[in-house]
């Protein structure tokens, strides 16, 4: 057995079978059309390898590629009577029949051709079985006929006998082929010594592929094909029977309900298609009146069902978007192309969504716009990302060029005590100073360390607070003992500027212990008292503390020139100081209210101000009041 030959023709079975089988399958949407000029084009192939064109598979076996094409056309029209009616079942018999017919008189014209004297061969091609192959098509018209009855009966019968698909199929096709073999065989070729040998190669080649078809079409119907419509089986006599008006108007009439049974799905299809999409979906006349919007448009624009029909979409656009919108609409209408914006929807609630907006004009075939499709893709977050990046761009711009004014600055600031330091130290070793001068210098030195010292713990707090790792050290401390330190302490510098120095507290009224880090609010008291003395040229400051709300709120009031309204966040940023280019730049690295509202922050509290230019500044310190319980005998 030559095994080459026989896979080659399996081969050929199966890419024939997966062709019928695929035109089936999109039958829904191209109709059978596809499908029967395929089956006409195996009538055709057939002609011209059933006689001549064989192959030898074992002694005594010759199979031809037409019986493929022949088993594969049954079962064709097996397929199309299983799956569809009785008007379906007779067009593909019709359409069989007629290309067999209308393929045997074209041979037959072209005998007629052949006849003629003066007929030119340039190739020298055969064509002395033109004739004969006519003949054998007639035959096969005739026993085609008989196939197909034999198919709608026996199939008809034996599905009353089994409920096995694949046993009737194979049942129904074996004796059909074997029957086919015998008849088409006896007619065409009654004359041949080796019949015999004929018809058995026939029935062997036929039912091989027979066997072969009914596991691939078995296989299809049951895995890829629709609940079968087995129960609804046509007769010989519904197929071939002459249809009255009656029947006619109820055929038209199935085949109008089975179309708009068809449409209802893909009209189905489409709206849950809309309605699992997550993006808002339009569609729109040119004069952009809607007449659908899908469940997300509703939900990204804010607005009802109600007021789509009503025309009210554009009252939910943002008023600084129409405009674009407008434009936008126009542009599409002459370029008869895609267009898109970016523009708001305002909900009834104020919020606000940012949108992407598409819109795709439909045109008629003259290029007339019919209307629009379009979308809308809900891009808050993008937009909001982008402003937060924007934001952090220009913080990050201004952080930098604060940094760049303060370390300017810084280098001034740390080289003004050191250059104190030095050139008065260089003084001091002079032997022709008096005791007095030597003291003042002392004083100088002592001052610029002072003032050196500050500044280089400025810089260890800030990069503290910047790494993290500034800690908070809470205990009981006595808040009437802490501010008759800092009235003692800078009594005597409000003294040297003739400026009055009062507490508003009555510091003989006994102790007050509160909870909190006693060093970082005195750090920020020192600050504020020292920043009020520096900002104050005449009148004075005065100092205390009140309890408000569950929180102890100190406060730092002077008369000095005060801070204008657009600067009392910016006293507050890091390195601001440096980069304030008016008398309010005095001495100073520019970090102490930084560092005191941090520290307020840490503690759970907060500093801010209240100034008016020129009139004088208070500031306020706030920290949780958790005063010490009162041990009761």
């Amino acid at each position: 057995m030559d095994f080459y030959q026989l896979g080659i023709f399996l081969l050929q079975g199966t890419l024939v079978a997966a062709l019928i089988q695929f035109l089936f399958r999109i039958r829904k949407s191209m109709g059978l059309g596809m499908l029967f000029a395929c089956l006409g084009l195996f009538q055709f192939m057939q002609v011209f390898l059933a006689i001549g064109v064989y192959v030898k598979i074992t002694n005594g076996i010759l199979v031809s590629f037409a019986s493929v094409l022949f088993t594969a056309s049954l079962f064709a029209l097996l397929l199309i009577y299983i799956k569809e009616d009785a008007n379906e079942t007779k067009k593909v018999i019709y359409a069989l029949i007629a290309s067999n017919i209308v393929i045997a008189l074209i041979l037959y014209s072209l005998n007629l051709n052949l006849e003629v004297a003066n007929t030119y061969n340039p190739y020298y091609i055969t064509t002395g079985l033109m004739n004969v192959k006519a003949k054998v098509l007639v035959f096969g018209t005739f026993v085609l006929f008989l196939d197909v009855l034999l198919i709608i009966l026996l199939y008809e019968f034996i599905s009353k006998i089994t409920k096995s698909l694949f046993l009737r199929i194979l049942t129904t096709m074996l004796i059909v082929v074997c029957i086919d073999s015998i008849l088409f065989n006896a007619l065409s070729f009654w004359n041949r010594e080796n019949l015999m040998g004929i018809i058995t190669s026939s029935i062997i080649a036929k039912s091989v592929t027979a066997f072969f078809y009914s596991i691939l079409f078995t296989f299809y119907l049951k895995r890829l094909e629709p609940k079968s419509k087995e129960d609804t089986l046509s007769s010989v006599k519904d197929i071939f029977k002459t249809l009255s008006y009656k029947e006619k108007y109820k055929l038209i009439a199935k085949e109008a309900k089975k179309a708009n049974l068809e449409i209802q799905e893909k009209e189905l299809r489409f709206r849950t298609l809309t309605a699992v999409t997550p993006v808002g979906i339009w569609h729109a006349t040119p004069k952009g009146e809607m007449t659908y919007v899908n469940r997300k448009y509703l939900e990204i624009s804010g607005l009802t069902t109600q007021e789509i029909e009503a025309q009210k979409w554009q009252e939910a656009v943002h008023p600084n978007d129409i405009e674009r919108i407008q434009h936008c609409w126009v542009k599409a209408m002459e370029s008869k192309d895609v267009t898109e914006a970016e523009y708001r929807f305002i909900h009834k609630d104020g919020s606000v969504r940012w949108v992407l907006g598409s819109a795709t004009p439909e045109t008629d075939t003259k290029g007339n716009v019919l209307g629009f499709v379009g979308t809308v893709t809900d891009i808050t977050n993008q937009k909001l990302y982008e402003e937060q990046l924007t934001k952090l761009k220009n913080k990050a711009e201004e952080s930098n060029r604060l940094k760049s004014a303060f370390l300017a600055n810084m280098s001034h600031e740390i080289r003004t005590p050191m250059n104190g330091i030095l050139g008065f130290a260089d003084l001091l070793k002079s032997p022709n100073l008096s005791g007095e001068e030597q003291q003042e210098f002392v004083d100088i030195i002592k001052k610029s360390g002072h003032r050196m010292l500050n500044i280089i713990n400025d810089i260890i707090n800030i990069s503290r607070l910047e790494a993290g790792t500034m800690e908070i050290h809470n205990a009981y401390f006595d808040v009437h003992g802490l501010l008759k330190y800092k009235f003692d302490f800078f009594s005597p510098e409000a003294a040297a500027k003739n400026l009055l120095l009062g507490c508003d507290t009555d510091l003989s009224a006994g102790q007050l212990f509160v909870k909190g880090d006693k060093d970082k609010v005195c750090s920020i008291l020192t600050n504020l008292i020292k920043n009020a003395i520096k900002y104050t040229d005449e009148g004075g400051i005065r100092f205390g503390y009140y309890i408000e709300n569950q929180d102890l709120i100190f406060y730092v009031k002077d008369t000095g020139i005060g801070i204008e309204e657009s600067k009392h966040k910016a006293v507050f940023e890091r390195f601001v100081q440096a980069d304030i280019e008016d008398k309010m730049a005095r001495q100073g690295a520019g970090l102490g209210l930084s560092i005191s509202k941090a520290y307020a922050n840490l503690m759970g509290g907060d500093v801010w101000l209240e100034s008016e230019f020129d009139k004088g500044s208070s500031f306020y310190l706030s920290i949780p009041y958790i005063p010490q319980q009162q041990k009761t005998a």
